[in-house]
């Protein structure tokens, strides 16, 4: 995810369009969302797992930490630590989420809302991982659902959990 910047961006949508308009719309935001969008959203959650104890936001649990006794050497060397610690995992932070809005916004500008809605209403499989043709099709094809191993259903539990997040950008 270092590498993608607006131009990628905005070259992924104009592809996505010229998938749109050879195979329809469904395909379009398959490939936009499912294959390009999705690893910058996981980059996203991982940087903020990475930063998300940096500072308490519960005022009860800060009564209880050094920095609650207004010594001032304690609260300088925390802030040193994090700013030398910490402060390139902040700074990516907030790259990926400029990165994660300017991508929302492109992906808007190509797409009519309602077709994005209809697309993640329809919990399609995310192609972002290397993934296997979806363990329903397969059982199908098989006619044999034992078949069906544990990885394929939490691969699709996790798909499941990434269209909901990302509903809430396109609401």
């Amino acid at each position: 995810m270092d590498s993608l910047d607006y131009h990628q961006i905005k070259g992924y949508c104009r592809e996505a369009l010229e998938i749109t308009d050879d195979y329809g719309v469904y395909d379009g935001l398959s490939y936009l969302i499912g294959e390009k969008f999705c690893p910058l959203i996981v980059s996203v959650k991982q940087a903020e797992s990475k930063t998300k104890y940096l500072y308490n936001s519960d005022e009860e649990s800060a009564l209880h930490t050094p920095l609650s006794k207004n010594d001032p050497t304690i609260q300088e060397n925390y802030a040193l630590t994090v700013q030398s610690t910490y402060q390139k995992s902040l700074e990516k932070l907030e790259d990926l989420k400029h990165l994660r809005n300017d991508f929302i916004s492109e992906i808007k500008e190509a797409f009519e809302l309602t077709d994005i809605q209809e697309f993640l209403e329809s919990y399609p499989r995310l192609g972002f991982k290397d993934k296997k043709q979806p363990f329903w099709e397969q059982a199908l094809e098989d006619e044999d659902a034992d078949n069906l191993e544990v990885e394929d259903i939490l691969s699709e539990v996790e798909d499941i959990f990434m269209v909901e997040e990302i509903k809430k950008y396109f609401a």
